[in-house]
């Protein structure tokens, strides 16, 4: 008798409790699934894509060509503007769920699944978002809107843990932390109607992508 095929099923919704829990302090690097992106900052910071992509793009490895307006968290998941009042850390991960739909909550201590890596949000509340990603030398990297990819916080110093780092930039401070989340880039629903993605084939070597 021939077995019929199983499918391993993962319950990405185990930790979503996360969403309501103080974010621990630490102060050493979060693990790494051997998925994350290497820190390539001169890709991102040519013209074409500087002053075309943010935070959020950048943080799921998006580069996408001819694009008129910024990606937008939920956007390509049929969403709308993102209102004032809905600057929570619950709405933007909804969000993020529809756009990745394999994306999880995780803690800063525990690494993210084979293929997965790890971002972190915080907010303006009413003003801003904004998204770290870790890379595959254990920190962590941003895209400030039109500015350039970096590795370093306010401070300018070089960024172990996004929840320590100094997030105040004068005109907008990202106070409230928000949350980890694992995210796997070539699960995300980023549709070639809305996004035409630039396949990046400068993964990690290790990666699982």
């Amino acid at each position: 008798m021939v077995e019929s095929p199983y499918i391993l099923k993962i319950n990405f919704n185990k930790n979503d409790n996360l969403l309501t829990k103080k974010i621990k302090q630490r102060k050493h690097f979060s693990p790494l699934s051997g998925s994350e992106l290497n820190y390539e900052p001169q890709k991102w910071n040519v013209p074409q894509f500087k002053n075309t992509h943010n935070c959020y793009g950048y943080a799921l490895g998006k580069r996408v060509k001819k694009v008129s307006n910024k990606q937008q968290p939920g956007y390509s998941s049929g969403y709308k503007h993102i209102k004032n009042s809905e600057y929570e850390c619950k709405y933007f991960y909804e969000r993020l769920k529809k756009d990745v739909p394999a994306s999880y909550l995780e803690t800063f201590d525990n690494k993210c699944l084979p293929g997965f890596y790890k971002i972190f949000l915080a907010l303006d509340k009413e003003n801003d978002y904004h998204w770290y990603v870790q890379n595959s030398n254990q920190y962590w990297s941003h895209k400030p809107g039109h500015s350039e990819v970096t590795d370093v916080d306010a401070s300018k110093k070089k960024i172990n843990n996004p929840n320590l780092a100094n997030r105040n930039y004068g005109y907008l401070n990202y106070k409230t932390s928000c949350f980890y989340a694992c995210v796997h880039s070539d699960l995300s629903r980023a549709l070639e109607n809305i996004y035409n993605i630039v396949p990046d084939k400068q993964h990690n070597k290790n990666n699982n992508f």
